[in-house]
């Protein structure tokens, strides 16, 4: 049960419906991405909650009687004080409750109710799993959880898609100059993830410079407002809105860049970050602890949070050392090969549901 329906849910599914018979419950506003909508093999059940954030009130009894006719053996939940809550209240077990980040990580800080919801559900549910020690420890100590209830994996990607390739062709068929810098920034354009510490740390970079581009390929509610900036600025030569894609056309674009930046304020373990690290990008993040357990001072270059200037320094370090991108993509390769590969992590995830059925 989920109330994203995004490509991350999309990577559960894609491996879930081989091994098990699968309906899921899409409570949420938005439409499902095409990929889920098209997986074979899978129930879905899409309903508009009459309060998008908050589809308890509305969603209770529509999912007990779900629950009354499929019989699950797992009710699996994504976003702990929207979903998981129902199945919290429901009284469903075995219920494993997933945090996504900012559900554990920000709301509950900034609306008691969030909080209030999400300990429910850590108290009733009868195991977590989540993507970073980080996010672990934050459980633990905000919410009493025992460290035996949690279990940390990263989610993980699929390394047969996100790889090296040769540049030079991708950069033709994407109409991308072999002579530019290109840096890639594909988080989404929400406050969260530090959209004008972005601009900013470009606009500095870029100055005198007249063989860089930035590549941002996303969209959301801050969408309008990176538009006004390249306007403003001038900076339609050296900056391309690309908007969505799916996700499986990211991969020819992380390797048409060589750097990946990510601005973040908060956060999990991102997978577009995994994907950066698979493809061997150059890599430039804030120093979000759930990050840090992925990238240091010898694969990548960690900047404070919400700090345009040394985000520009970090970027300019590479622009005059292409070798340090090498040297950090090629560890980079590695790291997702051994620590982020989904065929093994979803292994672990079988596990628990084993443990759990038991």
């Amino acid at each position: 049960m989920t109330s994203k329906g995004s490509i991350h849910d999309y990577r559960f599914l894609k491996n879930l419906v081989n091994d098990y018979t699968v309906m899921l419950l899409h409570y949420a506003a938005d439409r499902l991405i095409p990929e889920i909508e098209n997986l074979p093999g899978i129930e879905i059940i899409s309903k508009k909650p009459v309060f998008r954030a908050f589809p308890l009130l509305s969603e209770l009894s529509h999912f007990k009687k779900i629950v009354k006719s499929f019989k699950p053996d797992v009710v699996h939940t994504g976003y702990v004080w929207q979903v998981g809550t129902i199945a919290a209240y429901a009284g469903v077990h075995p219920h494993l409750s997933m945090p996504w980040g900012s559900d554990v990580l920000i709301e509950p800080g900034k609306k008691l109710f969030a909080k209030r919801l999400a300990s429910k559900v850590f108290r009733t549910c009868d195991h977590v799993q989540c993507d970073a020690e980080f996010v672990k420890a934050k459980i633990m100590n905000d919410y009493g959880v025992s460290g035996d209830k949690i279990t940390v994996f990263p989610w993980g990607i699929d390394l047969e898609l996100f790889k090296p390739m040769e540049k030079t062709c991708l950069r033709q068929k994407s109409n991308i100059p072999n002579d530019k810098f290109v840096v890639i920034f594909n988080r989404n354009l929400e406050e969260v993830y530090g959209i004008h510490c972005m601009l900013n740390a470009f606009m500095e970079f870029q100055k005198d410079k007249n063989d860089v581009l930035l590549l941002i390929v996303s969209d959301g509610s801050q969408t309008n407002d990176v538009t006004g900036f390249i306007a403003k600025n001038k900076l339609e030569d050296k900056v391309r809105l690309v908007g969505k894609i799916p996700n499986i056309d990211m991969s020819a674009l992380l390797n048409c860049s060589d750097v990946y930046l990510s601005t973040s304020l908060s956060d999990g373990t991102p997978l577009s970050l995994l994907e950066a690290l698979a493809c061997g990008t150059g890599i430039v993040v804030t120093d979000v602890p759930a990050i840090k357990e992925w990238v240091t001072g010898e694969n990548g270059i960690v900047v404070q949070r919400n700090n345009s200037h040394q985000t520009a320094l970090a970027l300019e370090k590479y622009y005059y050392s292409r070798e340090l991108i090498k040297q950090h993509g090629d560890k980079n390769i590695l790291i997702a090969k051994k620590r982020a590969d989904w065929n093994k992590n979803y292994l672990k995830l079988k596990e628990i549901y084993s443990k759990l059925c038991e």
